[in-house]
């Protein structure tokens, strides 16, 4: 089995066992595709990367995206040119924005390809997003001059 399956693996079994928070009648499963570039104009990141973009996913979730990196890492010894990242990421739809701690891994090559993983966190959300709780897994990959990313999660309102 090649990593990136193993990783998959991992998430789906992971995303499982969170299912219980689904029983709240006002959580839903995400399901939601970003597409993003990085952008230098406007970037305050000590780490020099931002990236902005387009979300488009089930439940209205869809609109903009925005990451600022704020901490940056070397990934361990076993794991060769992989880093660590973290940042704040912020979704902005028709229902108002939600802000997550984005915290993950990049660096993975699969034959040529480079992937990401990455865990998000619910901080805060304004207008519909108010109130907001729940956590989204991302699994990505670079394509060309951009990434795009697979979101998949829970997000719960009050």
């Amino acid at each position: 089995m090649h990593s990136i399956d193993r990783l998959v693996v991992g998430l789906s079994l992971f995303l499982a066992a969170a299912s219980p928070a689904l029983a709240d009648s006002q959580c839903k499963k995400i399901h939601a595709r970003i597409v993003d570039t990085q952008v230098t104009e406007g970037c305050t990141s000590p780490n020099r990367f931002c990236a902005e973009g387009t979300v488009e996913g089930n439940h209205g979730f869809n609109g903009t995206t925005y990451f600022r990196m704020d901490g940056a890492v070397r990934g361990p010894a076993t794991a060769p040119g992989s880093l660590a990242t973290s940042g704040v990421l912020t979704y902005t739809t028709d229902r108002g924005t939600l802000t997550v701690r984005e915290s993950g891994l990049s660096g993975f090559v699969v034959d040529g390809k480079g992937y990401f993983t990455a865990f998000q966190q619910v901080l805060e959300g304004t207008d519909g997003y108010l109130g907001a709780t729940g956590h989204l897994w991302v699994l990505g990959r670079n394509v060309e001059s951009h990434f795009e990313a697979d979101v998949t999660g829970v997000l719960c309102l009050p």
